[in-house]
């Protein structure tokens, strides 16, 4: 979901990147255009209250106050030096003389036709220093005469600067919460969408299991019904494999036990002496063909009932090993193996049955692969408030790269004794994953031989613990 969130956040980053640029550029355009718009206006109406304004001393020169008026026009009275770095003024008469103000002005300034009766602007450099000029012809007591009023061109760009970088600034702060806006939206549009993310998840590892439609948005909806669609015919197909796997596990363990009868008692009669090597191999390749018909039938009966935990009973760990331990005695005897039990009284919440494959599959793998003499243990307990079972041995133990590919199903490590299906830590493994519990594969003392524990999940308020019927009360 954060994936989804973030692919949407990038998809719309390109676009954002593409209305901050030419925000940019309208910014600017509109920053130029405002600031010398305005600070022309102002240089002509400088200028044209200077024309009328302007009078004469003896008809022969301005008077003097025409720079104040300047100033007072422009609010600069009172600053020290302002005007006399920021305008600049000359007033000429048409024989080219200056008659007042800066003689080096009329000197840049471009020709003004005597006809024209607006102000004029344009663009000088005077010393270096860029100028916008306004010029305009006025009426006075010794005749006509040009008026010129100049500003460096530098104090509209401050202007302009300025209120560029505040535009920028301003649009950058949108941007900002446009993001934020556009990240608060996708999170909340797309949590319903967490919240089915959240279920599935919840059900990894098990039976998938229906969406309640009603309870979704309905923008939602048709997402969630084709979902549930798609589980249909998932459980269906996984129905009609657990059914056709169960259904052949179960009708190849009859003929197999009568097969396997028919051979012990071929085994028995005189008669069969010659051949007794031949039966005896046939023997255990028939009981190692029902060994995997009942495993078959285990995986069948422990995949349907993944989701169903509103069926799990209370289960006495402690006497359900003493019972399965007891019921491996005899083979652990004739093996010349030390079959124990360490146990806790501890009890979890599972299906019997299902427990039981799991525990006899763990005794029985240890059993297989520990030598006549060896040792083989069967714990249950609480570690750090966890409830688990434990199977030690002190055989060849499993090496490290190993350890995962011996869960899968059909997989037998080379070497491995006897002939087997490779079904069986594979069915421990499905069936702890029923029980939320984990299945991990460790070495025993000292590095030998291989402790396999199944830890299931932590205790909740205590309950009232149930024996299996048929268990024994100790060893």
């Amino acid at each position: 979901m954060m994936t989804l969130r973030r692919r949407l956040l990038l998809l719309l980053l390109p676009a954002l990147v593409l209305l901050m640029f030419f925000g940019a550029l309208i910014d600017y355009w509109i920053a130029t255009a405002t600031t010398r718009s305005a600070y022309d206006d102002a240089l002509i109406t400088t200028a044209r209250t200077a024309a009328a304004y302007l009078t004469t001393d003896r008809n022969t020169a301005l008077v003097a106050s025409l720079p104040r008026l300047v100033r007072i026009l422009r609010g600069e009275v009172g600053q020290a030096g302002a005007g006399d770095h920021e305008l600049l003024y000359a007033v000429g008469d048409p024989a080219g003389r200056t008659l007042a103000g800066n003689a080096s002005l009329r000197a840049v300034l471009p020709a003004l036709g005597a006809a024209r009766a607006n102000v004029v602007l344009s663009d000088v450099r005077l010393d270096g220093t860029p100028l916008r000029v306004a010029s305009l012809w006025a009426a006075s007591a010794i005749g006509r005469v040009r008026i010129d009023v100049a500003e460096p061109r530098e104090r509209w760009q401050r202007t302009q600067r300025l209120m560029l970088f505040g535009r920028l600034l301003a649009d950058f702060a949108e941007l900002d919460l446009l993001l934020l806006l556009i990240w608060v939206g996708v999170y909340f549009g797309l949590k319903p969408l967490s919240r089915i993310e959240a279920r599935a998840e919840q059900q990894a590892g098990r039976r998938l299991q229906r969406f309640d439609e009603a309870k979704v948005p309905g923008e939602l909806r048709s997402l969630v019904v084709a979902f549930n669609r798609v589980v249909e015919l998932l459980q269906d197909a996984a129905s009609a494999q657990r059914r056709f796997v169960a259904d052949a596990a179960h009708q190849m363990r009859t003929p197999v036990a009568g097969l396997l009868a028919q051979i012990e008692l071929l085994a028995q009669d005189p008669r069969a002496g010659a051949v007794s090597a031949e039966l005896a191999t046939l023997q255990r390749g028939t009981q190692a063909l029902a060994r995997s018909a009942n495993q078959m039938l285990a995986l069948a009966r422990a995949e349907p009932v993944s989701a169903l935990h509103g069926q799990f009973q209370p289960i006495a760990l402690d006497i359900l090993i003493r019972e399965l331990v007891e019921r491996h005695l005899h083979r652990a005897d004739q093996a010349g193996i030390d079959l124990g039990a360490h146990t806790e009284a501890v009890s979890i919440d599972g299906y019997t049955w299902l427990l039981e494959d799991l525990i006899g599959n763990l005794i029985d793998n240890a059993l297989k692969y520990t030598s006549r003499g060896g040792h083989v243990t069967v714990r249950c307990g609480v570690d750090a408030g966890y409830p688990y079972i434990e199977v030690e041995d002190d055989g060849p133990g499993i090496p490290e790269p190993e350890r995962q590919r011996v869960r899968e199903r059909f997989y037998r490590r080379p070497g491995s004794p006897g002939i087997g299906a490779g079904l069986g830590l594979a069915i421990v493994d499905e069936i702890a994953r029923v029980h939320d519990a984990s299945f991990s594969i460790g070495s025993g003392p000292d590095g030998r031989g291989a402790r396999m524990r199944v830890r299931f999940p932590a205790l909740g308020p205590p309950d009232i613990t149930f024996a299996p019927a048929s268990a024994s009360a100790a060893l």
